[in-house]
């Protein structure tokens, strides 16, 4: 790998919240390149916030053609591609596809999701509780939003792995499935919840905090937190991307570290 002709691109959705975008992506890219001592760019797969937040906080904020398009007068020969999605979902695959368009004009290399098999979730686990370091004597809920089928697996696979490393108060959700708020309360019954007394703790799988997640778990009294609390449980959100605890921004080092060794 020439690094005078490399440049990374650290992908995600975006988000229109100035802090989100600082305390997660900012230092995720901050540690991509103390790590790789090569340039990276912040790449938003949502055209409409990219533009809207480009240059704000000082940081360049690139559409995915822009990226490509700016890398390839720069003289760059080749684009390693991290993105921070969680699995393999529409938004893994489809940054993908845009970048297909490309390949014949640059060389365009990937890393994987963070969840992509039983091995990396087993990873990712251990990751996750040693950052929110669970109490025994509180219930966990995981929620993601993914709606792309393979994130059934990523979840599935996360879940086991904790449950393997003795977490039998943590339960990981989808968001998307229609019965996530059944699927919660009657895992929580199961576990005597409501009768213990206990805090329920939601703990969002989303990289930087957004407008949608924070209406969908918190924000109205129809969100996810309070449907629990109208079902009688001590419920608590820790309003927290992932990006925002310094273990999982480990994870992206780590895929772009499998990536250099191969190259």
């Amino acid at each position: 790998m020439d690094n005078q002709k490399t440049v990374l691109f650290l992908a995600s959705l975006g988000t229109s919240i100035l802090r989100a975008k600082e305390v997660s992506y900012d230092k995720i890219q901050a540690e991509l390149a103390l790590v790789s001592g090569l340039p990276v760019w912040q790449v938003f797969t949502d055209d409409t916030t990219a533009r809207a937040m480009n240059g704000i906080g000082g940081t360049h904020i690139y559409t995915v053609e822009d990226a490509l398009e700016t890398a390839i007068i720069h003289g760059f020969t080749q684009v390693i591609v991290v993105p921070v999605f969680f699995g393999e979902g529409k938004l893994y695959t489809g940054l993908r596809n845009r970048l297909d368009f490309y390949r014949d004009r640059i060389d365009v290399t990937m890393t994987a999701p963070v969840v992509n098999d039983e091995a990396s979730a087993k990873e990712v686990a251990e990751i996750l509780l040693a950052a929110v370091k669970p109490h025994p004597d509180m219930e966990y809920l995981f929620v993601g939003y993914g709606s792309h089928v393979s994130y059934n697996a990523s979840y599935g696979n996360l879940e086991a792995a904790m449950r393997e490393k003795g977490c039998a108060n943590v339960r990981v959700l989808k968001l998307s499935d229609r019965d996530c708020l059944g699927q919660a309360i009657v895992w929580l019954k199961q576990r005597e919840a409501d009768m213990r007394d206990v805090h329920v703790e939601i703990i969002p799988l989303v990289i930087a905090w957004g407008d949608y997640m924070a209406s969908e778990l918190y924000n109205s009294e129809d969100s996810f937190m309070w449907q629990l609390r109208k079902a009688g449980f001590r419920t608590v959100f820790t309003g927290k991307g992932l990006g925002e605890y310094e273990e999982f921004r480990e994870i992206y080092t780590r895929r772009l570290n499998a990536v250099l060794k191969n190259d």
